[in-house]
């Protein structure tokens, strides 16, 4: 077996015939990191003339001549193999030392054990033997990471399957809250613009607003175009809105419906003056009372911001395997309208409508406690029965032991210049 370079082509096909992929090790992800400075390695690990495993390598020098390799998310391989493991990370120590690595990152795609939808490990597999096999080959375990950091990809998903499923058998398994703000978000009419490259703004702004309230860092708005360019129709960005006048006009005739039901209602009391006769002329009474508070909300709505007020946006990246809810943000002004569940829906609906297999909504903290800052976060995504996934983790492999002391030490003295 021998690890060696291969063409964009050749790593595309074996990309799309793998089963486990993930767009972090696409062709697309490394036009994307090639546009913002990193040197590309396309990897093919053949067995005579089959291609077994295959990965894309970033690489970016930081010290003189030698360089900071990544295998973002990992490789694409069975990570069940462990001779086809022994034998990759060989050859992949190899390659690298050849071509002046400092160190490398990876942070393979692959689950540690598996949990309940409270979070709770259920017992009885672990991959701590994968761990072993990395570590035997000198990649370093960087722990079981909780939390949030801005500095890594999360190590703990939410993941809704979609396989097999249609939006009814999804709609029943979401939790009664969830399913009653999805309800709520058609009976509203929020509309859903789909973003071209010159609207991603909306999404840039709604992502800085949540990121100022929520203490995370939003990327530049090139960020996101050079995003869209590299992966073309595979990254969706959309935007949810309230429409002010359709928001008045629907709830206008929602009022004058009731009107017509409550004066349906007084001729049924003319006739039988029953108990439940007079519950229904009291339900419909806190009814008309409600649209009348959403006229009026309409009216102050519009004269105070005009026809069209974004809510919420997000940014997804798709393949067959799963849609990834890559970037998110929300205008909390208006979170009352509960925009988040309208853009989750209509991407659920993309998925099933699409053959895709599973929903990712992509980042938890891992803490499963109320006192946990995230955990609002971790419901959010709970309600729509999506399951808690651990990641086995980040390593770290050092190719260079004395020249990366020697970095690691000038970096400690840049750090404390900066302070």
């Amino acid at each position: 077996m021998i690890l060696k370079n291969i063409s964009e082509e050749e790593f595309s096909d074996f990309y799309e015939n793998f089963e486990q992929k993930c767009f972090w090790q696409s062709v697309s992800m490394a036009h994307f990191e090639s546009s913002h400075g990193w040197s590309i390695h396309y990897l093919g690990f053949y067995d005579e003339d089959v291609i077994r495993a295959a990965t894309v390598l970033i690489s970016k020098n930081v010290m003189g001549k030698y360089a900071l390799f990544e295998a973002l998310r990992g490789f694409l391989i069975d990570y069940d193999d462990f001779d086809l493991m022994n034998a990759f990370l060989n050859e992949l120590k190899i390659y690298l030392h050849a071509h002046n690595c400092l160190y490398m990152k990876i942070d393979p795609y692959c689950e540690y054990q598996p949990h309940d939808k409270d979070g709770n490990a259920i017992e009885g597999y672990r991959r701590d033997d994968l761990i072993d096999l990395f570590e035997k080959h000198g990649f370093i375990h960087q722990g079981f990471r909780n939390g949030s950091d801005n500095n890594y990809e999360p190590r703990w998903m939410s993941i809704l399957p979609l396989e097999g499923k249609d939006e009814e058998d999804i709609l029943k398994k979401c939790d009664s809250k969830t399913r009653q703000n999805i309800v709520n978000t058609q009976k509203t009419g929020l509309k859903i613009d789909r973003l071209n490259k010159s609207e991603l703004y909306r999404l840039h702004d709604m992502v800085s607003t949540t990121g100022k309230r929520r203490h995370f860092l939003n990327p530049d708005l090139s960020y996101y175009t050079d995003f869209m360019t590299s992966f073309h129709e595979n990254m969706q960005a959309y935007c949810v809105y309230l429409d002010t006048k359709d928001y008045y006009d629907r709830y206008k005739k929602n009022y004058e419906e009731l009107i017509k039901e409550k004066e349906h209602i007084y001729k049924l009391i003319e006739e039988t003056d029953s108990k439940k006769n007079r519950s229904k002329l009291k339900n419909c009474d806190h009814k008309i009372t409600a649209a009348l508070k959403r006229i009026d909300e309409a009216k102050k709505l519009r004269e105070e911001y005009g026809d069209k007020i974004d809510l919420a946006a997000a940014m997804y990246v798709i393949t067959d395997r799963e849609i990834v809810y890559l970037f998110s943000g929300s205008n909390d002004t208006f979170k009352h309208f509960k925009a988040a569940y309208a853009l989750q829906w209509y991407m659920i609906k993309y998925g099933i409508e699409h053959h895709i297999k599973r929903y990712n909504f992509y980042g938890i903290s891992g803490i499963f406690s109320p006192e946990d800052e995230e955990y609002g976060v971790y419901l959010f995504k709970k309600g729509f029965d999506a399951d808690v996934i651990e990641l086995i983790g980040n390593f770290e492999y050092i190719d260079r032991k004395r020249t990366y002391t020697v970095y690691e030490d000038l970096r400690r003295i840049k750090h404390l210049v900066r302070k």
